[in-house]
């Protein structure tokens, strides 16, 4: 019965386009002066808006139609899924309007690395939404626009405007408090206590081996909190103690009220004062886990803003990465150990966290000062209904 309705919901869908090829000049959606996008371009935002708006529907009445659903907007004003997706292709749309003609204005013009790189990307993904996006009127030169071009087009304008000698530039200073205020650093490795018996089976470790990691653990803090030793040191004991030849420290920076990094390693950092370090113990038998986490000084994780923005090397410290604490061999000296804290921030990526925000409403501002044309033949032709059968098993 599924398939059925998706079958009748595809053939809908080419009976609606077929419809509406014959209502009046579909060659543009909105429009001013010299500038003019798409009915695709309008209709891909019209779907973006629509599967956001459904993504905030948490419990559909089975009666309700899906389009009458109430959703809360960025605002806080309760609408229809309906209006809701109206509203945002809307409000995308004419941001669109508003970055070619800064991008205009401001005589910029487009990074073609960015663009082969991102256009690229954009014709792969292309032949997995091909046959879906088509029969909504999207074409391929829409979603390359919208997915690629648009999108550092948005970006080149953030950087004009944001970044060093803007209109809207940023103090360096401003940039630190921000960063201070928000992140902390981190530097932790963890032990698992799991190993296998004869069979495979996953098993706990004997008791000696549990203590002897609590007590090399308790040995490891004392020397940060109680000696003043360097993690550096700490980290090339614990490889000595546990016959390690590569660092297995993770670092980096986190917002610790907005992360998804593990909890327990969250609520240890709070715990700590920069420069501290503590271990502690999450699960039980085999499952135990172990980490051993220190909270550097703030100022030692800093390194955004000497530095380029095309420098890769920042953007590799986080949760996930060991690319900025390569291995070292256990008879390395101490002036060839390097442990680099990095804030895994470019000045650029940090400067477009704090100011993402002020950008849209800047965009959605700025595009009220256009005189902007919509076109009536898309706007009232396509609507959101058009997309309900693709998500009606939710």
């Amino acid at each position: 019965m599924k398939n059925i309705k998706r079958i009748a919901a595809a053939m809908l869908a080419v009976a609606m386009l077929a419809v509406f090829a014959g209502c009046g000049d579909q060659s543009w959606s909105y429009r001013s002066g010299d500038i003019s996008l798409t009915a695709g371009d309008y209709i891909y935002n019209l779907l973006n808006a629509y599967y956001e708006g459904y993504d905030k529907v948490e419990s559909p009445d089975q009666v309700k139609k899906i389009l009458d659903e109430e959703v809360t907007d960025s605002d806080g004003n309760k609408k229809t899924l309906e209006q809701y997706a109206l509203d945002g292709a809307d409000e995308t749309t004419m941001k669109m309007i508003a970055v070619e003609t800064l991008f205009k204005q401001y005589g910029l013009e487009l990074e073609k690395t960015d663009y082969e790189t991102s256009s690229t990307y954009a014709d792969q993904i292309w032949g997995n939404i091909k046959d879906r996006f088509e029969k909504y009127g999207i074409s391929q030169e829409s979603f390359k626009y919208c997915y690629s071009e648009y999108g550092i087009k948005y970006g080149q304008v953030f950087e004009k405007l944001y970044g060093k000698d803007g209109e809207k530039a940023v103090p360096d200073d401003e940039l630190l408090k921000y960063f201070k205020d928000k992140y902390v650093g981190y530097a932790y490795f963890s032990i698992s206590m799991a190993s296998q018996d004869e069979n495979g089976n996953s098993v706990a470790k004997s008791d000696e081996e549990f203590k002897k990691t609590e007590n090399s653990l308790k040995s490891y803090t004392e020397m940060i909190n109680k000696k003043n030793e360097t993690y550096e040191n700490v980290v090339r004991q614990y490889m000595k103690d546990f016959e390690y030849t590569s660092d297995p420290t993770l670092s980096g920076s986190v917002n610790l009220e907005d992360t998804t990094m593990n909890e327990t390693i969250v609520n240890a950092l709070k715990s700590l004062n920069e420069g501290e370090a503590t271990f502690v113990k999450s699960g039980e038998d085999a499952a135990t886990m172990y980490y051993f986490v220190y909270k550097p000084k703030t100022d030692s994780i800093i390194d955004f803003l000497d530095k380029s923005d095309t420098d890769t090397e920042t953007d590799t410290a986080s949760e996930n990465s060991l690319d900025d604490v390569t291995a070292t061999s256990d008879n390395a000296s101490d002036t060839a150990y390097v442990y680099p804290l990095k804030s895994g921030y470019t000045h650029y990526s940090l400067l477009n966290e704090m100011k993402s925000e002020d950008y849209d409403n800047y965009l959605n501002e700025f595009a009220k000062t256009i005189t902007v044309e919509k076109n009536s033949n898309i706007v009232n032709n396509f609507k959101p209904k058009m997309f309900v059968e693709k998500s009606s098993d939710k």
